[in-house]
């Protein structure tokens, strides 16, 4: 019955927001859960904001990209929207610059769906509550998640309320109040579920945990793992140098996270408890992250997730040598791609799988 009214919340929402064509020419970046806050101790935002303006600005913009915020990008459980503004102004000026050179899409999440009731927001943004991409005939559907639990769609007010007078004096974190392992696992289920029956790809944030291909990052990394070892016995000797190498690397990353998530995240075998997992999940994580920024990425026709990060900070993914990371200009910045497959191919699987 709860999944029946989740799915009949989701479809009317699919059925009602606009949609723009995109083809093998465009570029589009989706950005997910900023938190803005007033730029003090409290604000999660402040450790990756230099990080993140410098990426649109010397990256994004000057590619040309289309910018897509997908929801929780004012922290307004916690701080007001003019201490917000008046803290992150330049941060704003950048938004602008995407609307005039580009295009800029807001959509609204829980945490700032009070700017429903703010006017004016951005005079160049208009807000949304979700949007679809056609390519080529089929959909992608981008929406910021919460819809998927209707817990937090109805109780919105509640949670902020906890939020402000409780979390926010004691120094509590989106992260830890926001969700937790089960409740995250239930909001991706639900949209992963409506996204099967309605066979598109669904790219939402809310969770803060990076998805591509419906699949988690320790389970792509099994993956990866899998597929390097397939390669091996048929690779040249130069190959099955380069090959142990991104294997010894991977094993590493997926110790990190077995150490870090709790046990119950690090033995799951697959986020849905599916036998066949079909890629219509995405999820673009969030800009608020301990090791840097992910985002999803639309580049030509190619859908990737990835990261961003400071090495003066965190230097892990800068010995990767497959994926080897990208430096941006001579800063301290530097992109890595944790995924890549054409969008013909993803919506081939889904059409096939489903």
């Amino acid at each position: 019955m709860k999944r029946r009214i989740t799915h009949k919340h989701l479809n009317d929402l699919y059925r009602k927001v606009s949609s723009l064509e995109i083809t093998d020419k465009d570029r589009v970046v989706i950005f997910s859960d900023l938190h803005m806050g007033n730029g003090g101790r409290r604000d999660d935002f402040l450790k990756n904001s230099e990080l993140f303006q410098y990426i649109l600005q010397n990256y994004y913009l000057k590619k040309r990209y289309k910018l897509i915020l997908n929801g929780d990008v004012e922290e307004l459980h916690r701080f007001s929207l003019k201490s917000i503004m008046n803290r992150w102004e330049k941060v704003y000026q950048i938004f602008n610059r995407f609307s005039k050179k580009t295009a800029l899409y807001k959509i609204v999440g829980n945490h700032d769906c009070k700017l429903y009731f703010i006017k004016p927001f951005i005079p160049t943004a208009g807000l949304l509550e979700a949007m679809k991409l056609i390519y080529k005939g089929s959909t992608l559907f981008i929406f910021h998640g919460h819809q998927s639990a209707r817990f937090l769609y109805h109780f919105n007010n509640i949670m902020g309320f906890f939020l402000r007078y409780i979390a926010t004096p004691l120094y509590i974190k989106n992260t830890s109040v926001s969700f937790n392992s089960s409740r995250r696992f239930k909001i991706e289920k639900n949209a992963y579920n409506f996204s099967l029956h309605k066979k598109i790809i669904s790219i939402i944030g809310h969770t803060h945990r990076p998805l591509f291909e419906s699949l988690s990052k320790i389970d792509s990394l099994r993956f990866k793992i899998e597929q390097l070892c397939r390669k091996f016995y048929t690779a040249n000797e130069k190959s099955k140098e380069n090959i142990k190498k991104a294997v010894k690397n991977y094993k590493q990353e997926l110790l990190y996270y077995y150490n870090k998530k709790n046990k119950e995240e690090g033995e799951r075998s697959s986020l849905y408890t599916s036998n066949l997992i079909v890629p219509s999940l995405f999820n673009s994580g969030c800009v608020i992250g301990k090791t840097g920024i992910t985002a999803i990425e639309i580049d030509r026709g190619n859908m990737m997730l990835t990261h961003w990060f400071d090495k003066k900070k965190h230097d892990k993914y800068l010995h990767y040598r497959q994926p080897r990371p990208e430096q941006l200009n001579k800063s301290s910045y530097y992109k890595l791609i944790f995924n890549r497959d054409p969008l013909s191919y993803i919506f081939t699987r889904i059409n096939l799988l489903t």
